[in-house]
C-alpha cells in the first residue's frame, strides 16, 4: 500500500474548549469553531497545520467516543494517510486480516477506518480524496 502522507491526527479529549486553547497557544494557530459529526457521535475541529489535528470530545456520554476515553483515556486515538487508491489500500489491509470498522464517503473524499486492536491500539483511517482536504472544502477555508 502506497500512502501519500498523514492526513491528520484524531486526539480524543473530555474537554473540547480546553484543548482548543492548549494547542492554539502552543502551536501558534487558531482552530475554526467546533463541529458536531452526528455520524461519530463527536464535537470537533481540525487545526490548519501541516497534518490537521483533528480534535474530538464526545456528544454523548454512553458513545463510543466516551467509551474509548474512559477505557483508554485521553490521547492520540487514530492517525489517517491519505491513498492515491482506496479500494486496494482497503483490499491490502483485509488481506493482512485488518478488520474494518466504517467506510463512508465525506463530500468528495472516501475514508475507511479499521480496528485499533488490528493496528496496535490505534485506529488507522485510510483517506482518498483529489483536490482540498474534506474538512478544509467543507468549512469552507
Amino acid at each position: 500500500m502506497k500512502a501519500e502522507r498523514i492526513d491528520h491526527v484524531a486526539i480524543f479529549v473530555k474537554d473540547l474548549d480546553k484543548a482548543i486553547k492548549f494547542f492554539s497557544e502552543l502551536l501558534g494557530t487558531q482552530f475554526p469553531e467546533p463541529w458536531e459529526t452526528k455520524a461519530f457521535n463527536i464535537r470537533e475541529t481540525v487545526g490548519p497545520l501541516p497534518f490537521p489535528l483533528d480534535l474530538c470530545t464526545p456528544l454523548t456520554p454512553d458513545g463510543e467516543a466516551a467509551r474509548i476515553i474512559e477505557h483508554r483515556g485521553e490521547g492520540v486515538t487514530m492517525i489517517s494517510f491519505k491513498v492515491p487508491n482506496l479500494e486496494e489500500a482497503v483490499a491490502e489491509m483485509k488481506s493482512r486480516g485488518i478488520r474494518q470498522l466504517v467506510r463512508e464517503k465525506f463530500g468528495d473524499a472516501e475514508y475507511a477506518v479499521f480496528h485499533p486492536q488490528d493496528t496496535f491500539g490505534v485506529m488507522i483511517e485510510l483517506i482518498e480524496y483529489k483536490e482540498k482536504h474534506p474538512t478544509v472544502a467543507a468549512i469552507g477555508k
